[in-house]
């Protein structure tokens, strides 16, 4: 998977902010508080939507807001892929609103879980690891936080072993 495009619509810090990725690495760099946490947060939302343990819409739609999106744009073998994801709010909390996905050329308009499916079969994830006890396997492959690094970096070794072979196993 080759990321191009990233816009983000009153996600946390960002109003409406566009963010081009060149060919090769991409680092992200800046002072605390910058905003590239929310950037990588904003890729995994637009990738896999609210995660109620992880990822709450709440924490990424921006305070005073009722809507916001993310909108991803990356390839897959050559072929252009453009998801969107949208989150309101509703009373109390922050919920995911209907999004789409634009695989060469063809759009389709689809709940928040069919995004996920789309996704999902587009990375080739292996459909053992598609239960919900497994789901952080997946921040594993797009974000994983300092503090999340460190305990798998510091856990036993049997659990270091375990997470590694099932990154092994994604073909991406």
């Amino acid at each position: 998977m080759k990321v191009k495009k990233i816009v983000l619509e009153n996600i946390r810090s960002y109003i409406n902010q566009e963010i081009e990725f060149t060919n090769g690495i991409t680092l992200l760099s800046g002072d605390i508080g910058s905003g590239k946490s929310t950037v990588l947060q904003a890729l995994d939302f637009a990738l896999f939507g609210i995660q109620k343990s992880s990822l709450s819409g709440q924490a990424l739609l921006r305070n005073g807001t009722v809507k916001g999106s993310v909108e991803l744009h990356f390839e897959i073998e050559n072929i252009p892929i453009v998801i969107k994801r949208v989150l309101k709010k509703s009373k109390d909390t922050v919920v995911q609103d209907a999004g789409y996905i634009i695989k060469d050329g063809i759009k389709l308009d689809a709940t928040a879980v069919e995004l996920k499916q789309q996704i999902l079969q587009l990375l080739n994830y292996p459909q053992e690891l598609l239960t919900k006890s497994k789901s952080i396997i997946y921040r594993y492959t797009v974000y994983t936080p300092q503090e999340e690094m460190k305990s798998i970096l510091l856990g036993d070794k049997e659990s270091r072993i375990e997470t590694l072979n099932c990154l092994a196993e994604i073909e991406i």
